[in-house]
């Protein structure tokens, strides 16, 4: 299908009931959709097409991830991308969405599109399902309209996602290990202080942990 064709399509499409909730960050979240497309004629009928779209946890890209997307791109393609990681590590917050659609079916009925929304939409709230969606579209663009729904999501979960892991530490795993590292070396120099006993292990981990040097002064301190 040519572009022109696509666009053609997705502006004939229209969202008359988004999700009430995000994605989930931590887990997989189904949308249960219905895409309703006018099919005209006397009487004037609908085709009903539904499932569920299930969104995986979202997966971080980290800079590290984007080497193994640079390929065959020459002998300096690992020294671009430790580059990348040391230029760009602060910009590079991505995340990569998964989707699967589940249980689809098709129906005709014999109802314009407007009346059979407002039945559906009636009864996703009263069983308040939250990532119930509804959206006309074109009888020939009805997996586009899908995809596009799925992205939408996905865009405007966005932002919460990425709060959400930053708050965990989860963009910067080295980062945490290390700051891990720094409190476990002071709750042992801390005992150091309180036990003389207590020196070796400090010493021994600051050995272990190539540290030494820079606590050295402070370590013989306790001395």
């Amino acid at each position: 299908m040519e572009r022109p064709a696509i666009e053609a399509l997705l502006r004939q499409t229209e969202v008359l009931r988004s999700p009430r909730r995000a994605l989930s960050t931590f887990g997989a979240t189904k949308i249960s959709y219905h895409l309703l497309s006018p099919l005209g004629g006397p009487p004037d009928r609908t085709r009903i097409r539904k499932g569920s779209v299930v969104s995986e946890r979202p997966q971080i890209l980290t800079p590290d991830s984007f080497k193994e997307r640079f390929q065959g791109f020459g002998e300096s393609t690992a020294e671009f991308t430790d580059w990348v990681s040391s230029a760009y590590g602060d910009l590079l917050r991505a995340l990569e969405y998964n989707f699967k659609n589940e249980g689809f079916s098709a129906t005709v009925v014999s109802e314009r599109p407007p009346a059979v929304a407002d039945r559906i939409r009636a009864e996703l709230d009263r069983d308040e399902e939250r990532h119930g969606a509804i959206l006309r579209c074109p009888d020939a663009g009805w997996s586009l309209a899908l995809m596009k729904l799925t992205l939408e999501e996905a865009a405007r979960s966005f932002p919460v996602h990425v709060r959400d892991l930053e708050r965990r530490g989860l963009f910067d795993p080295e980062g945490k290990r290390a700051a891990a590292l720094r409190r476990e070396i002071e709750a042992l120099f801390a005992a150091a202080t309180a036990d003389p006993a207590a020196r070796q292990a400090l010493g021994a981990k600051l050995r272990e942990r190539g540290l030494f040097e820079e606590y050295e002064d402070r370590f013989l301190a306790l001395f």
